[in-house]
């Protein structure tokens, strides 16, 4: 049998995959799996190639790629935390059976290990990285014309979408909706945007610009590079479609970029520098020299932070009473956060931690927390009308909506530590890329992997599932530029 990756058909699942990342809900799928607002386009086709190719492969040749490893320790704790819950006293909520929640979670899980693994077994050479990069982009392409659009078309029609544009969002999206001034393109909703061009599209533009790497021989200019062209085109959709996490998330990629050339050139500086040549004591004058640094980027972040929530005071209703310091100290953090209409969240937030304390070595197996609900939910979630419609109306168990937070309360910090060791490896893989000096897609990868997972660690306060694949085959491509390096002759890097 062929590797997978040397199969024409697969070879075209695999691309249609990637084209179809932008579609996040289609509507035919989200009712074929009961309505839920996960349903990307793209599930067909990692399906198809897991039925047709993967698993085939897999009973053939009994391995999975070595950098899985940790995830599958990962998926062993979680099925442990669900079978500990049936031995506890979950509260019945709904009458919702906790199996069919766990099964829920599991079933998205699998979704997102299967994105990860397929990733890692379509790119076996570099030839296979390039294609995925090119075919990628044509996928950002495609959320970056459809926002365009959408911001064109509400400027155009005076405050509003026309109908067809709205119609035409009923066939795209499971949710059906436009959102006034704020662009959604082909996603559920604006912060799904957000999380899709954070996660993945904007570290790999924003990385192969600042290492000067390209996909493509074309540059515009001799300088200029396609992936120049798609970064502008995507922070400008990101601020269109005016998602606070989102915002914040690009705001901590900008700052790390800032303090690694900081440091660089300090560094460099220092090295230079006469008076630390001829200093008694180098380390302890370098140490205040980088210590003043230090406190110097910080602030000139507070005030880059201050300065956005400034513009979005003027820009996004939601967020006028941002320095409104009175209500603050009247009615505490939760009160002036529901002026904000961000207080729902820190109540699934606190409850979901409450959940952790209650069980912290395992937690409560997946889709446990939203049963505790009733009985962890912060007093001050009663005063506001999202919460009253979870405890009261909704047909759905409630979750956490924060991945951190999840992690804790459904697997424990056994669970969560697995985790987030898996994310670690390869932060440690990324670092060693940059700094291999093998060839320049390795080296490109090893700042654009950094900032993957930075996204990933800011982007896991906003969405708690992981069914979305965008994360997961940023890993998976991370991961894959890592074997390439091991397995292929090095390339001076540009």
């Amino acid at each position: 049998m062929k590797p997978v990756s040397e199969s024409k058909f697969a070879r075209i699942l695999w691309r249609a995959l990637l084209v179809s990342l932008p579609f996040t809900s289609l509507p035919i799928l989200s009712r074929l799996f009961g309505g839920t607002s996960v349903a990307p386009l793209s599930l067909v086709f990692l399906a198809l190639l897991a039925v047709i190719f993967f698993i085939p492969n897999f009973l053939k040749l009994r391995t999975l790629p070595r950098e899985s490893l940790p995830l599958l320790v990962f998926v062993l704790l979680a099925l442990i935390s669900c079978g500990l819950a049936y031995f506890r006293p979950i509260p019945s909520f709904r009458e919702i059976p906790i199996w069919r929640n766990q099964l829920e979670g599991l079933v998205t899980l699998a979704m997102g290990i299967g994105f990860y693994l397929i990733t890692l077994t379509m790119i076996t050479k570099k030839s296979d990285m390039l294609s995925s990069l090119k075919w990628l982009n044509i996928g950002g392409l495609i959320i970056l014309a459809s926002a365009l659009v959408q911001m064109a078309d509400w400027q155009i029609g005076g405050a509003g979408y026309s109908q067809f544009l709205l119609n035409l969002q009923t066939q795209l999206s499971a949710s059906g909706l436009l959102y006034p001034r704020r662009a959604a393109g082909l996603a559920f909703e604006p912060s799904w945007l957000a999380h899709q061009l954070n996660a993945l599209y904007l570290p790999l533009w924003l990385g192969m610009s600042l290492s000067g790497y390209s996909a493509y021989k074309f540059r515009l200019l001799k300088r200029i590079t396609i992936e120049n062209l798609l970064l502008i085109g995507g922070l400008l959709t990101l601020f269109y479609s005016f998602s606070r996490v989102g915002w914040l998330t690009m705001v901590l990629l900008a700052a790390y970029i800032l303090f690694r050339a900081a440091n660089r050139l300090f560094n460099h500086w220092l090295e230079g520098s006469a008076s630390m040549q001829h200093a008694k004591s180098p380390r302890v004058r370098k140490f205040f020299y980088k210590l003043l640094l230090w406190i110097g980027l910080a602030l000139l972040l507070v005030l880059v932070v201050l300065f956005l929530g400034w513009i979005l005071t003027r820009l996004d209703p939601r967020m006028e009473d941002l320095f409104d310091l009175n209500r603050l100290r009247q009615f505490g953090v939760l009160g002036w956060a529901s002026q904000l209409m961000f207080a729902e969240r820190l109540i699934y937030w606190i409850s979901g931690f409450q959940v952790y304390l209650r069980y912290p070595l395992f937690g409560t197996g997946f889709g446990g927390m939203g049963y505790f609900f009733e009985q962890v939910v912060p007093e001050f979630g009663y005063k506001l009308p999202e919460i009253i419609k979870a405890l009261v109306s909704e047909s759905f168990i409630p979750n956490s909506k924060n991945l951190w937070v999840r992690l804790l309360a459904e697997t424990g910090i056994v669970g969560m530590s697995a985790f987030t060791t898996w994310l670690v490896l390869h932060w440690q893989r990324a670092k060693q890329l940059e700094r291999s000096g093998r060839d320049a897609l390795a080296v490109a990868f090893g700042l654009v992997g950094q900032l993957f997972l930075l996204a990933l660690l800011m982007e896991g306060f906003s969405l708690d599932t992981f069914g979305l694949p965008y994360y997961w085959i940023a890993i998976g491509l991370l991961a894959s530029v890592g074997r390439l390096r091991e397995n292929t002759p090095a390339e001076p890097a540009n």
